[in-house]
């Protein structure tokens, strides 16, 4: 009920960082999931918000966003016993995706049809983009690009492109979305992130040259988790997380969550059957922040040898098996502390 949430929402406070109420049900804080600045402690950029008769998380930073329950959870899983014991208490049905259920709860629809029984939808935002397997000359350009970078041809079907990234965005997703000067807009490779009902709930944008920015993510549905693969990943097999979507195409069983941490609350969800698979930078200090936290938090996590390649693309240019790498190379516990150890550069 929406009491217990304002209720838990206040006890977020001492958890979040420059928390604070700006009005009624509406909350203000440092998100958890980004850190939201590196330079600046004092920036707030994630919100608590009421959407109908329940609470809501948006990071404005990252893109991260969640019922109040899986931020609770993510945060502090003690109070997110108590508070959903409180639910159930409670008259009220239970909140969106709270019930203590296994992990594969993130795997089912509404009516509890599991993943490889799933509805297939077909989304009409496809229908204004060329599929990179189409034999159109600019799909056969941009298979030439893929293919140097070493993308399984069985892979492609799953990339886009489109002639003019902007104005598609404006004329088929929000409308005014890019309200500057559009005349030098240029193509892109477009990457639909597609939920476990197969409808498009976010895109990633993906510049053939040096423009920039190089990469556009843009979110479709607000609501859900911003995560690359989830249409086809089987949380019954071992999988593995990675950063780019790019990246994951390399692997089986692959997710990629477009951020900057891989400690999602979707991953989370599913840790004891995942393996985090970072960026092979061991002297950059973000990253290797990042690998520490994973560790404490008891992930399984792929540290690489530092000639292989800083990222999974470059290993397979490299002309590296990198499923056998990563097989070879994850550690957790302690073993992972003290691998962890050799493995940092700064």
């Amino acid at each position: 009920m929406l009491y217990i949430d304002v209720k838990f929402a206040s006890m977020l406070a001492p958890r979040l960082r420059n928390f604070k109420q700006q009005k009624d049900y509406l909350w203000n804080f440092s998100c958890p999931v980004c850190g939201d600045s590196k330079k600046n402690k004092l920036k707030a950029r994630a919100y608590i918000y009421r959407k109908k008769s329940d609470l809501f998380c948006k990071c404005h930073n990252c893109g991260y966003g969640s019922n109040l329950g899986n931020l609770i959870k993510y945060v502090d899983e003690r109070m997110y016993d108590e508070y959903t014991l409180e639910r159930y208490e409670s008259t009220a049905k239970p909140h969106i995706s709270h019930k203590k259920t296994d992990s594969l709860d993130i795997f089912k629809q509404d009516n509890g049809v599991e993943m490889d029984e799933k509805i297939e939808a077909r989304d009409s935002l496809t229908d204004h983009m060329i599929n990179v397997l189409e034999a159109s000359l600019p799909a056969s350009e941009v298979r030439k690009y893929l293919a140097m970078r070493g993308i399984p041809r069985e892979r492609m079907g799953e990339l886009y492109f489109v002639p003019a990234f902007k104005r598609f965005v404006n004329d088929h997703i929000e409308k005014d979305k890019f309200l500057e000067p559009i005349e030098k807009d240029i193509p892109r490779l477009v990457i639909p992130f597609t939920n476990t009902h197969g409808k498009i709930v976010a895109i990633a944008a993906r510049a053939f040259g040096d423009e920039q920015p190089k990469y556009y993510t843009i979110k479709i549905d607000q609501d859900a988790p911003k995560i690359f693969g989830l249409d086809k990943y089987n949380p019954r097999q071992r999988g593995y997380v990675v950063e780019g979507p790019i990246d994951s195409l390399f692997l089986p069983n692959a997710i990629a969550v477009a951020g900057s941490t891989l400690d999602v609350p979707e991953v989370w969800a599913m840790k004891s059957n995942l393996t985090l698979v970072p960026d092979n930078e061991p002297r950059n200090k973000e990253i290797v922040k990042q690998i520490k936290k994973y560790i404490e938090r008891g992930y399984s996590v792929c540290l690489f040898p530092e000639t292989k390649g800083k990222d999974i693309n470059e290993m397979v240019m490299n002309g590296h098996n990198v499923k056998e790498l990563i097989d070879n190379n994850t550690f957790t516990g302690l073993e992972a502390e003290a691998r962890f150890s050799e493995w940092r550069k700064c």
